[in-house]
């Protein structure tokens, strides 16, 4: 299945100096030959040096475009063109790809997308994590609206499937301005369908494959999962091959947030390779990688990428992804243990104002970024946080010193005030170190992706998104790894940020 054909812009196309990298965000068919240009066009752009997404050597080139899309790609072509644009001097690429995107949380609060579009992001991968805002259970409305708030969103949440979803985002209001291939969510399904703890039994796993059976039919690519939060890392891996197995009808694709990228990596991946392996799926892990000083050992990275090598090699279609910065958002509640968590966000905050609670927490909250518990509240700063948006995007040792307090409790106090919004409160870390963010790059299993979503210049947005990642992630692979750092060369990065994704996605038509 593919996902539905959202309404498309018009052809768009962007170009810079010779040597630095350039987008053509018109979405593309297999290039006719020179000869099928038999009659006018609307854009011909000539001169120019095409990097073509395949790993090809740039080559001059002209494009014509007709009707939003590449009609022919030759040298010399000679048409009639609406409008003729001459490119000599300059590189002009495929549209790319993000595999790994949260724009679905944004989307519904700026579709104009501007912060991606203009990078030259035709097209993105979303519903990464496991979290996704449908299919949605009566009582998850209300913590939707109000993380989709923190979004720049405030209309209703109307929809409760997720085709209905689809419907929304797609068909109103004017779509949306790049395209977007779905996924659906495994923590969603699990709190739509009702399921809370570690057994989800007989009737708990036929309802989450009840609903990813609607999600795959109205069109998503495959299912993703999430198990260092939310309802997602309750999950028994026995549930997830369960669940994924329906997956093997549609030929969809299992995508993971693994569960563990620190000291038990190796059984984390290990976990994914069953999921994938019991049902022979396309499986792709998310962004691989070590979290940095958080206890894993040395060499478990190569080991994990080893792991995924030695079953691609022996058939198991499973492929990788990687993020363009040492920088990453991670969502608030991902510290918090499943105990504060277990009757919902609004009763978590209430237990948050007794001390004996910030007490326990302060023992038991080392589960996800635990380079905080070896004092590295440095490498931290708040970047979502609907109840205290004066502190956004300040380090949490700044926003303790204005407060008079400690980190951990400066920290409790930002997710207190949050209430019934704790889900909403997200945090930018300062992850990996340089290195590791450059082997994993140029590695030939990665897919390159960005990890964050759409942002604006105003509004609710503009302030959350204070950090480089959400306006020129995908042109720091070209403008740092390829030309500064020499990571890559720049035919291999744009095959990773085209064709590869397009072939892992089996999307067509599609940058």
């Amino acid at each position: 299945m593919s996902a539905p054909e959202p309404q498309t812009p018009a052809s768009r196309v962007t170009a810079l100096p010779a040597g630095a990298p350039a987008t053509s965000a018109a979405p593309a068919t297999p290039a006719a030959s020179a000869s099928a240009v038999s009659h006018a066009v609307d854009v011909l752009l000539s001169g120019g040096q095409v990097v073509d997404g395949t790993g090809a050597p740039a080559r001059r080139a002209d494009i014509a475009v007709r009707d939003g899309r590449i009609v022919a790609v030759g040298s010399d072509l000679r048409c009639e063109a609406a409008r003729h644009l001459d490119v000599t001097g300059l590189t002009v690429t495929p549209g790319f790809i993000d595999p790994h995107s949260h724009s679905d949380w944004s989307v519904l609060g700026n579709r104009d997308a501007q912060s991606t579009v203009r990078q030259g992001v035709t097209t993105e991968v979303v519903g990464n994590c496991g979290v996704t805002y449908a299919p949605l259970g009566d009582a998850g409305a209300e913590e939707a609206r109000r993380a989709l708030r923190a979004f720049g969103y405030e209309g209703p949440v109307s929809w409760r499937t997720f085709p209905e979803l689809l419907d929304v985002v797609h068909w109103q209001d004017g779509g949306t301005a790049q395209n977007l291939a779905w996924l659906v969510g495994h923590t969603a399904l699990r709190d739509a369908a009702g399921v809370r703890g570690g057994s989800a039994g007989d009737d708990g796993i036929a309802r989450m494959a009840f609903l990813l059976e609607e999600a795959m039919d109205a069109g998503a690519l495959g299912m993703s999962s999430g198990l260092e939060y939310g309802s997602g890392r309750d999950a028994p891996t026995g549930e997830l091959a369960d669940v994924a197995a329906v997956l093997t009808r549609y030929d969809g694709i299992y995508a993971s947030h693994i569960r563990n990228r620190d000291a038990h990596l190796l059984d984390a991946v290990e976990e994914f390779l069953t999921v994938a392996r019991r049902g022979g799926l396309r499986a792709q892990l998310s962004h691989l990688n070590v979290r940095h000083d958080t206890g894993a050992p040395d060499g478990a990275w190569h080991d994990a990428v080893g792991r995924l090598a030695a079953e691609r090699e022996a058939g198991l279609d499973v492929l990788a992804d990687m993020t363009p910065y040492p920088h990453g958002i991670g969502l608030a509640t991902g510290l918090l243990p499943a105990w504060l968590l277990a009757d919902g966000p609004a009763h978590a905050a209430r237990r948050l104002g007794e001390p004996g609670v910030r007490r326990r927490l302060r023992r038991d909250c080392d589960r996800y970024w635990r380079f905080v518990h070896k004092g590295q509240w440095d490498r931290v700063a708040l970047a979502t946080s609907p109840a205290t948006p004066e502190l956004e995007g300040l380090p949490f040792p700044e926003i303790a010193e204005l407060r008079g307090q400690d980190c951990w409790d400066a920290f409790f106090d930002v997710l207190r005030a949050a209430g019934p919004d704790m889900p909403a409160v997200q945090l930018m870390g300062r992850l990996f170190t340089p290195e590791h963010v450059a082997e994993a790059v140029a590695h030939p299993l990665f897919c390159l992706g960005v990890d964050g979503f759409t942002s604006r210049t105003e509004g609710p947005l503009a302030a959350r998104t204070r950090h480089p990642l959400f306006f020129t992630g995908h042109l720091h692979y070209l403008a740092h790894h390829v030309l500064r750092a020499g990571t890559l060369g720049l035919e291999e990065a744009v095959r990773k940020m085209t064709s590869m994704v397009a072939d892992r996605f089996r999307l067509s038509g599609r940058g």
